[in-house]
C-alpha cells in the first residue's frame, strides 16, 4: 500500500501511512456503506528508501511477489497434508498436551489462549517440566509455552524461512491472525529435496 501510494497517488508517505490506508480501505469494505473517511499519513518516505522500496528488503520479508527463488510459504504448504492445524489450549493439561504429540507424531505444538497464538510447547519443555517433579500432569500446560518460534506468512519467502529456522525451533504461518499452518526444519528439508530431485524447488500449478 506504501508503494501504491507514492506511484499511483504521488504521496511520499512511509510505512506507517501506508498501514494506516491499508486499515482504512479494510474497515471500508467490511462497513457495507459509504462513508468519508479522514486516513491521517504520519509519516514520509525517506527513511524507508532501503526497506519498503527495496525490492531486496522485500523479497526478504515476503511482501513482494517474487516468482524466483525459491518459492514461498504457501508453496510449501502445498506439499503438507490437508486439515486443520492442531493446536493446544493454554489451559490444557499437561497430561492432554501430551496425548496429543504422541498421537500426531508432534516434536511442538502452538499454543493459543482466546484464539490469539501466545507460543509453543515442545517435548524437551515438557521432559524438563517432569523430570523436575515439581509439577503435576494436570497442571495447566500454559506454564510450559515458549517463545522460540518465528511467525511467517503465506507470502514469505522460503529464503527467509530458511534464515529464520537457523534461529528459532519452528515457524507459524498465520493469516489475518489465523494459524494456517506449521513449519518445521524437517518441513523445509523434504520441501528442498522434492524440489532438487525434480530440478525445480517450486510445484507447478495447480
Amino acid at each position: 500500500m506504501t508503494r501504491d501510494l507514492v506511484r499511483m497517488e504521488g504521496l511520499y508517505c512511509g510505512g506507517s501511512s501506508g498501514a494506516a490506508v491499508a486499515g482504512a480501505i479494510k474497515y471500508a469494505r467490511n462497513i457495507g456503506k459509504r462513508q468519508n473517511i479522514v486516513v491521517l499519513l504520519p509519516d514520509g518516505a525517506a527513511k524507508y528508501l532501503s526497506k519498503i522500496f527495496n525490492d531486496e528488503w522485500m523479497r526478504e520479508h515476503g511482501m513482494l511477489d517474487d516468482r524466483s527463488g525459491l518459492g514461498s510459504v504457501a508453496d510449501l504448504l502445498k506439499l503438507k497434508p490437508r486439515g486443520a492445524v492442531i493446536t493446544a489450549q493454554a489451559d490444557e493439561r499437561v497430561k492432554d498436551v501430551i496425548a496429543e504429540l504422541k498421537d500426531h507424531g508432534f516434536s511442538q505444538i502452538p499454543v493459543v489462549k482466546q484464539g490469539r497464538l501466545i507460543g509453543v510447547v515442545t517435548e524437551v519443555a515438557v521432559l524438563r517440566y517432569l523430570a523436575s517433579g515439581e509439577y503435576s500432569l494436570t497442571s495447566s500446560i500454559g506454564e510450559l509455552v515458549e517463545s522460540d518460534y518465528a511467525t511467517v506468512s503465506p507470502n514469505t519467502s522460503v529464503e527467509s524461512v530458511q534464515s529464520l529456522l537457523g534461529q528459532a525451533r519452528i515457524a507459524v504461518v498465520t493469516d489475518q491472525d489465523e494459524i494456517v499452518g506449521v513449519i518445521t526444519k524437517i518441513d523445509l528439508i523434504e520441501y528442498l529435496a522434492r524440489g532438487r530431485n525434480r530440478g525445480s524447488v517450486r510445484p507447478p500449478p495447480a
